[in-house]
């Protein structure tokens, strides 16, 4: 299976705020969700799964009783390869606007699940012996340009914390970091947004195998790296 990054985002022009999640992506085309597929949602503990039924379907009328009877809807993707759902089956779920959600798919099924709150998910580097963290949400958790960092690892995982008087202590930090088998590192600027990384040697005790994504907890000042527990979120 494949991941992606959903989120639940107000339906437009709703006189009510409603729950959507839309998708439109390239790779659904890949995974048979074509223009005009039927898809059936079904919501599930913790999310929703959306499984092609172009094929081997009994009567319209009968899948779409079973599906109502389940809390669920049927879709149609769009002729932009775009697939959405709003309203009742995302409540259904347990999900409401705001949440971000993990999506494992592979031909005909996508199945999507909530992620923790304050938790973001990783990708793998292309590098596979790299950590890497990029993007503008870093900056609300005090990760701002030039800020020093310090990298601690332990088997399953990576932490990065942020160290507020970094420059006036950068000599401390150094005696603690060597003391501690630590990195020092600070935050730089890479394809125009901050970025950390950690790699080589000093990633081998955390054990990660780095074919995998990750997902990152975090609170202000602090990033703790993770591999992903499917079944904990929900996934079989």
């Amino acid at each position: 299976m494949t991941i992606n990054t959903l989120y639940v985002t107000p339906a437009i022009g709703a006189t009510a705020q409603r729950p959507k999640i839309n998708l439109c992506a390239p790779w659904l085309f890949d995974m048979g969700f074509t223009p005009a597929a039927l898809v059936q949602a079904l919501p599930e503990p913790g999310g929703i799964s959306f499984i092609l039924r172009n094929e081997n379907i009994w009567k319209y009328s009968e899948l779409y009783t079973s599906t109502k009877e389940k809390g669920g809807a049927l879709i149609i993707v769009t002729s932009g390869a775009n697939m959405e759902i709003t309203g009742k089956c995302i409540r259904n779920a347990g999900l409401d606007i705001g949440d971000s959600l993990i999506a494992r798919y592979e031909y005909g099924y996508i199945g999507a699940r909530k992620l923790p709150d304050k938790a973001k998910v990783i990708p793998a580097a292309k590098d596979k012996h790299t950590v890497r963290l990029t993007g503008k949400w870093m900056t609300e958790l005090g990760f701002t340009l030039g800020a020093v960092v310090t990298a601690s690892v332990n088997p399953g995982s990576v932490t990065f914390k942020l160290q507020e008087r970094g420059i006036e202590d950068y000599c401390v930090l150094v005696k603690h970091a060597r003391k501690n088998k630590e990195q020092l590192l600070q935050v730089h600027m890479e394809a125009y947004t901050q970025c950390l990384e950690v790699d080589g040697a000093f990633l081998e005790r955390a054990e990660f195998d780095l074919s995998d994504a990750f997902i990152a907890t975090y609170d202000y000042g602090i990033i703790h790296v993770t591999k992903l527990d499917f079944e904990q979120l929900g996934f079989w």
